[in-house]
């Protein structure tokens, strides 16, 4: 369907550019890397909620909160890999997956 305005056609919607490749592989990884952090701070505020009515401890604010804080900038930085093409997608793939070596390393393995 297209419109006519002036003695000129234009369609009447625009058409997605064929050139672009969305996503790719590194940006997926990044992305699959965020939504763990994500599940994992999920399923740690869930143990950190449940944890008094089996009578154990939970893992404590501290890991939780840096947990939250790392799940969000990671999906944070994984956004900015996905939209975007160049060295900002580099960084924000790069961000992702430094944060999650630093979660890891500093909650889990130290």
């Amino acid at each position: 369907m297209r419109a006519m305005t002036a003695g000129r056609e234009w369609p009447m919607h625009e058409q997605p550019w064929r050139g672009r490749r969305t996503g790719g592989f590194w940006c997926g990884i990044a992305g699959a890397i965020a939504a763990g952090l994500m599940l994992l701070a999920i399923g740690l505020f869930l143990a950190e909620m449940f944890a008094p009515e089996f009578g154990v401890r939970g893992p404590g604010a501290e890991v939780l909160a840096g947990h939250i804080v790392a799940a969000v900038f990671a999906v944070a930085a994984a956004v900015l890999a996905d939209r975007t093409r160049g060295l900002t997608a580099f960084v924000g793939v790069v961000g992702t997956l430094a944060i999650a070596m630093i979660t890891l390393w500093w909650f889990w393995l130290s």
